[in-house]
């Protein structure tokens, strides 16, 4: 009895055992199209991930840039001298396409002004333009420092620093004159005055210069830190 028990029992751990894995050794024996759709799968969860975590971040990124622009509403523009809250919106929407691409950098900037007009109202056309400006604003700096400048990529600090200051200035130089081309034609159109759009051109030009330099400041100062910082986090 007791040889018939120890027999039944080695009979079942025998059936327990898992039969050893055969090795692959033609690709005929893999099932190819399984295999891509399973791969398939996989990717489109990821890819459904990182976009899903990008449009969070993009409605962060607007959040913030319409929440620093009423600090002047906090901070009046006669304490600080400067328009603290547009200079701190121009820097968010700069930094944004660090964050979540050149593409997405610019769809934020032309939301905010959307944003914009709903909260504080005004021309739709000044509001357009502004939209226009910003993502001009977004696009420059993602050329400069990126394509040209490759300021996140080279190891030279000198030459790091020095395609900041050249960018700044560039940026400058480029972005007021474009917006203020913009509210040129805006101011025509709505007035129809020639004469008074080339006076709000200069005028344009001169403040968004004084407003656009904290900006540029505060991006060249840290933005390659933040640089750093994403780089971890994304990968």
């Amino acid at each position: 009895m007791k040889i018939t028990d120890e027999l039944s029992k080695t009979t079942q751990v025998v059936d327990t055992v898992e039969p050893p894995v055969q090795p692959i050794t033609s690709l005929d024996e893999v099932d190819l199209e399984k295999e891509i759709s399973k791969l398939s799968k996989t990717n489109r969860h990821i890819n459904f991930k990182s976009e899903t975590l990008k449009l969070t971040t993009v409605s962060l990124l607007l959040s913030m840039s319409t929440a620093v622009s009423l600090i002047t509403v906090i901070i009046p523009l006669g304490i600080t001298n400067i328009n603290l809250g547009f200079a701190l919106k121009y820097y968010v929407i700069a930094i944004s396409f660090q964050v979540v691409g050149v593409y997405w950098g610019m769809i934020i900037g032309l939301l905010d002004g959307f944003l914009q007009f709903i909260i504080w109202g005004m021309s739709p056309l000044f509001r357009l333009t502004s939209a226009i400006g910003l993502a001009l604003w977004v696009f420059l700096f993602w050329l400069l420092n990126e394509k040209i400048f490759s300021t996140y990529t080279t190891n030279n600090k000198f030459r790091r620093n020095l395609g900041l200051v050249l960018g700044s200035m560039i940026i400058l130089t480029i972005q007021p004159f474009a917006s203020s081309v913009l509210t040129l034609f805006r101011v025509w159109i709505e007035t129809g005055s020639q004469s008074y759009g080339f006076v709000s051109f200069v005028s344009a030009w001169i403040s968004l210069m004084i407003f656009d330099l904290f900006a540029v400041i505060l991006f060249a100062t840290t933005t390659c830190r933040i640089q750093l910082i994403i780089s971890k986090i994304w990968h």
